[in-house]
């Protein structure tokens, strides 16, 4: 199956026909994949089926020996990974030992400009179709010397005409974001500028709410040398005398000078930052609190690395990975290093994390159960070839050959014949189905879930077992039966004993066919 049930979502990124050798052995053959915005998708499989050589083709740290990676409809082949919009959480977190988390974290936003990156992306890309006429024209048979220096020419004119349009659109943007400055603190400091005049105004009001306070102060005298309580006195004017110390110590005015002299140094920073197109300090440390809040580390930012447990570790490369926002996240195998409870709990959170980001992940694991989790869409390869792509549960229900329905998940694979009009006869004995896509009889593979058989009567069984083995796995048991010299693994919470008899029944619904040794 494709994805047919994503149509309406935009394509990201594509791999047409990549192939990557290391030597003789091939790791991607004829290999093409896309990947649609907003999507988390896994890629699957065992170790050295081609996977994380997928994620590095993506991330520009890999160059494919052929075949195309194109990013929104742009070939992205010879763009270095820098200038890509993808950001990468590796297995082994890569932090920086001698640098605390903030650090670590703000470390991409203080040494990449994500911008002017773009910029080039795009201008590159406008010019794109033109590029490769040029170069398609270079390498035609029997072209002349002359020819071909004047197509040179033009490739190099091409590459200049990106390098000033780049600047022009990097000069622009500067002044568009000079006048946003300009326009957002000229109304701020003007408004303070209004308070404040309206405050040095009110010197006759501030001499009044002295005088007063004088007076109070007299009277809460006198009633002391009559006898009166202090604290008891005081208390009765304390309203008053704290509205009157407002007035009589300049209080707002001193806080809206404050401010105004807060809002020059912030205009500062922001006209430094908008001529250099990269982020000030104040908006680093907002971007780099917000990226630690939503990995949950809130209050870490000064914490030592070594001081940190795996797990926090790993959210600390996270955080990193997606303070610069991304369009694309390569996670290769980032859950591995930790114990099974921490990688259940992280799963969840990466998804929910990805939901609120809004951007596209790309996970690699050989983890079954990781993969069923926590993807929207699931590739599963073997040998450098895509075996199957579907949902989670068309993956796991509905496996297109013996090597998806052996990797994921456990699977009784029986030898059948569908016999036609959706009946399917295995072990001797016709069983009901709902798979029609096959010849009156054809041979077939048969596949049924350990969780999917049912234990019946001997009387209405149409298979009888003998129990050979039963292991305790927690919640269920999982019990291996011989039925007619084949072996099957059923898994129940009944418990039976070595030698027992059990009658097996499967419903429809639960039997699965493919065509006989299918492998793609």
């Amino acid at each position: 199956m494709g994805k047919d049930y994503i149509k309406m979502a935009k394509k990201l990124i594509e791999l047409k026909n990549i192939e990557k050798k290391y030597g003789d052995n091939i790791i991607l053959d004829d290999f093409s994949l896309y990947i649609n915005e907003n999507e988390f998708i896994t890629l699957l499989g065992p170790s050295g089926c081609g996977k994380t050589t997928t994620l590095r083709l993506i991330g520009g740290f890999e160059n494919a020996d052929k075949g195309d990676i194109i990013l929104d409809g742009v070939k992205i082949n010879d763009l270095p990974p820098y200038q890509r919009p993808i950001n990468t959480v590796f297995q082994r977190y890569a932090l920086f030992p001698h640098l605390n988390v903030y650090d670590n974290v703000a470390f991409g936003l203080r040494n990449f400009n994500r911008t002017v990156s773009d910029i080039k992306t795009n201008v590159t890309r406008r010019y794109e179709n033109t590029r490769k006429q040029i170069q398609a024209s270079l390498n035609e048979k029997g072209i002349t010397k002359d020819k071909k220096r004047e197509l040179k020419l033009e490739l190099s004119n091409l590459k200049k005409q990106i390098k000033q349009e780049v600047e022009k659109e990097r000069l622009s943007l500067i002044d568009r974001r000079l006048e946003a400055v300009d326009e957002k603190y000229s109304k701020i400091i003007a408004d303070l500028d209004q308070k404040i005049d309206i405050e040095w105004e009110k010197d006759d009001e501030v001499k009044a709410a002295k005088e007063k306070l004088k007076e109070i102060n007299d009277l809460i005298e006198e009633a002391c040398q009559k006898g009166a309580n202090r604290n008891k006195e005081i208390k009765k004017y304390e309203n008053e005398i704290n509205r009157l110390k407002n007035i009589a110590n300049w209080t707002l005015l001193e806080s809206l000078e404050k401010e105004k002299k807060e809002a020059l140094h912030n205009k500062s920073l922001e006209i430094k930052s908008a001529k250099s197109l990269m982020l000030n300090k104040k908006q680093i440390k907002e971007k780099v609190l917000e990226a630690l809040k939503l990995v949950k580390l809130d209050g870490f930012a000064d914490r030592r690395i070594d001081e940190m447990s795996g797990g926090q570790q790993q959210r600390v490369a996270i955080a990193r990975a997606i303070v610069n926002q991304p369009r694309i996240l390569l996670l290769d195998e980032p859950l591995a290093a930790l114990d099974l409870k921490l990688r259940q709990a992280m799963q969840y959170e990466l998804k929910e994390m990805q939901k609120k980001l809004g951007i596209t992940f790309i996970f690699v694991t050989h983890d079954q159960e990781e993969a069923l989790t926590m993807s929207d869409t699931i590739v599963v390869m073997d040998k450098g070839k895509i075996q199957q792509i579907g949902t989670p549960e068309d993956i796991y229900n509905e496996p297109k050959n013996r090597f998806v329905a052996n990797f994921i998940g456990e699977s009784n694979i029986i030898e059948g014949t569908y016999i036609g009009k959706r009946k399917v006869k295995f072990f001797d004995e016709e069983f009901e189905c709902v798979d029609e896509n096959f010849a009156p009889n054809e041979k077939c593979d048969v596949v049924i879930r350990p969780e999917d058989f049912d234990i019946v009567d001997l009387e209405h069984a149409k298979l009888i077992g003998v129990v050979e083995k039963v292991i305790f796995k927690g919640i269920h048991f999982e019990i291996t039966a011989k039925v007619k010299n084949k072996t099957l693994i059923i898994r129940k919470y009944e418990l039976f004993k070595e030698g027992d008899k059990i009658g097996l029944s499967v419903d429809p619904f639960e039997i699965h066919l493919m065509k006989a040794n299918e492998n793609i």
